[in-house]
C-alpha cells in the first residue's frame, strides 16, 4: 500500500499527460484494443524511389515512444528520410492518459500497455522482409529499453535520446530543493520495468544513443551510466551545444547519419 501511494505520487512527479486535440498532418491514425483498453496510435510511411519494390510491405518498421510531455501527433519521419531508397514505416504510439488512449497516466501502466502493443505490430510484419527498430525519447527511452530487453529477438535496433535513469534523475532534481532528500522513497518506488539500470543490460540488438551536451535535465553523467551498461554493439553520438529538448541541427547532421547507417548496416 505504501509502495502504491508512493507510486502515485512518483507519477505526479514525471509524467505530464494532454489530451487536447493536436494537427496530424498526413499520419494516419489507428488504434489498438487490448481487453478494456484502447491505444491511440500515429502511422506514417517514408518511401523508396519508383525502380524499388515496396509492395512486400515495410523494410523496415520504426516503433517510436515519446517522452514524459511528447504525443504521437506531433511525430516527425524521423530516422526514416536518412534511409535512402529504404522503405520505412513509422509507428508512435501514445501512453495510458496521452491523447485518445485509455486509462491513467502511470508509470505502472505504461510497460503494461507498451507490451501487447509491441507484440501486435510485430506479428503484422513478415520478419523475413522488415526489420524492427524501437526509438525513445527521455522518458520513452525507458519504455523502449525494457521492450528491447523482452523482445530483442525478433528486433534489429535500438535508438535513444537523452535516456533518463529515473531514480537518479528525480533524486537529482529533488535535492534542488529545500528537504529534497525526502523524496527519494518516491524516486525508489520506481517500477523495475521503467528502471534503465536494470533494463539496459539485458538488451541483445545494436543500440545507438544521441546525448544532448547541455542536458539540464539528464546530467550526461546520468546518461553515461545507461551506455555503459548497454552491451555492445553500440554507438554514442555528442550534440554539441544543445539541451535535453534542443534540435539536431546541421552540426550534428554528419555524425548522425552515419551512425543511422551504422545501425542499417548492423540489421542487415
Amino acid at each position: 500500500m505504501i509502495v502504491a501511494f508512493r507510486r502515485r505520487i512518483l507519477d505526479r512527479f514525471v509524467l505530464r499527460p494532454t489530451r487536447n486535440e493536436l494537427d496530424i498532418g498526413s499520419k494516419q491514425r489507428r488504434w489498438f484494443q487490448s481487453g478494456r483498453h484502447r491505444d491511440e496510435y500515429f502511422v506514417s510511411e517514408t518511401t523508396p524511389s519508383e525502380s524499388n519494390d515496396s509492395r512486400g510491405g515495410p523494410e523496415l518498421l520504426v516503433i517510436k515512444f515519446p517522452g514524459t510531455a511528447g504525443r504521437a501527433e506531433r511525430a516527425t519521419g524521423w530516422p526514416g528520410q536518412l534511409l535512402e531508397n529504404v522503405h520505412v514505416r513509422l509507428c508512435t504510439w501514445n501512453a495510458p492518459g496521452y491523447g485518445r488512449s485509455t486509462g491513467r497516466a502511470s508509470l505502472s501502466n505504461i510497460p503494461a500497455r507498451a507490451r501487447p502493443f509491441v507484440s501486435h505490430l510485430l506479428d503484422q510484419i513478415d520478419p523475413k522482409r522488415t526489420r524492427v527498430w524501437l526509438t525513445g525519447n527521455s522518458l520513452g527511452c525507458a519504455t523502449a529499453t525494457y521492450l528491447a530487453s523482452e523482445f530483442g529477438d525478433r528486433l534489429s535496433g535500438l535508438i535513444l535520446r537523452n535516456p533518463p535513469p529515473l531514480i537518479e534523475t528525480v533524486k537529482g532534481v529533488a535535492d534542488r530543493y529545500p528537504m529534497g532528500r525526502l523524496a527519494h522513497a518516491i524516486a525508489e518506488s520506481l517500477p523495475p520495468e521503467m528502471n534503465l539500470h536494470q533494463s539496459a543490460p539485458k538488451v541483445t540488438v545494436p543500440t545507438v544513443m544521441l546525448q544532448s551536451e547541455l542536458d539540464e535535465l539528464v546530467p550526461p553523467e546520468l546518461q553515461e551510466g545507461v551506455f555503459d551498461r548497454l552491451p555492445d554493439p553500440k554507438r554514442r553520438v555528442l550534440l554539441k551545444g544543445i539541451g535535453h529538448a534542443g534540435l539536431i541541427n546541421e552540426d550534428h547532421q554528419q555524425d548522425v547519419d552515419e551512425v543511422i547507417g551504422w545501425l542499417w548496416q548492423q540489421s542487415r
